[in-house]
């Protein structure tokens, strides 16, 4: 399987591949019912709708968490640029209009 291949459609392939192979066995050994299988199916499916759910709760987590981050990153950004302004603001304008007086 790549690396890339998101968990969802990984676990929808592997359900997929499981209930290929129960209906190969069927075929080829006659042993199981159409019920049995059905019921395999349906245990898997329930088995891979838990396994969604938990990934789409992980992700939620996760995106929880990088938004937490990048918030908390803003909030520094702007105390030090509010630090920066307190202690240098005066120089940042003079600066800037030496700058509109003196453009050629």
């Amino acid at each position: 399987m790549e690396k890339n291949k998101d968990s969802f459609v990984t676990s929808q392939d592997h359900a997929r591949e499981i209930f290929v192979n129960a209906q190969n066995n069927q075929l080829r050994f006659g042993v199981a019912s159409t019920a049995e299988i059905e019921q395999i199916r349906r245990e898997y499916i329930e088995r891979a709708q838990r396994r969604i759910d938990i990934y789409r709760e992980n992700e939620q987590e996760h995106l929880e968490t990088m938004m937490r981050e990048i918030d908390e990153q803003r909030t520094e950004k702007l105390r030090r640029i509010k630090v920066a302004y307190d202690s240098n603001g005066i120089q940042w304008i003079d600066e800037i209009f030496k700058s509109i007086i003196s453009a050629d």
